[in-house]
């Protein structure tokens, strides 16, 4: 990925696929508060991350996905520890601390 844009949209692909093939739970994203079916990060929940203009977190119901500008993709739980991590297409990770 050479772009945040391209980031965000594997992402959001990735997660509806593995989430239909693994879950069980029909995708239907009126019900993500009940369900128990991941959805995958919207743009009505990105926030900018402080002294990091080319970073954006995404807030999920347990997760927080940061894309970078370079297309890395990180994804933390609430407590911070990093779940997946996928370099942009320079090379570099989020590096989010």
């Amino acid at each position: 990925m050479a772009t945040a844009k391209e980031a965000l949209s594997l992402l959001r692909e990735m997660l509806t696929v593995v989430e239909d093939e693994m879950s069980g739970i029909p995708n239907d994203p009126a019900r993500w508060q009940t369900d128990g079916r991941m959805y995958p990060p919207q743009d009505d929940n990105a926030w900018d991350v402080e002294n990091r203009p080319d970073l954006v977190r995404y807030r999920s119901r347990g997760h927080n996905p940061l894309i970078r500008d370079n297309g890395a993709i990180e994804i933390r739980d609430l407590q911070g520890n990093i779940l997946l991590s996928k370099p942009g297409s320079d090379g570099n990770g989020v590096d989010f601390e």
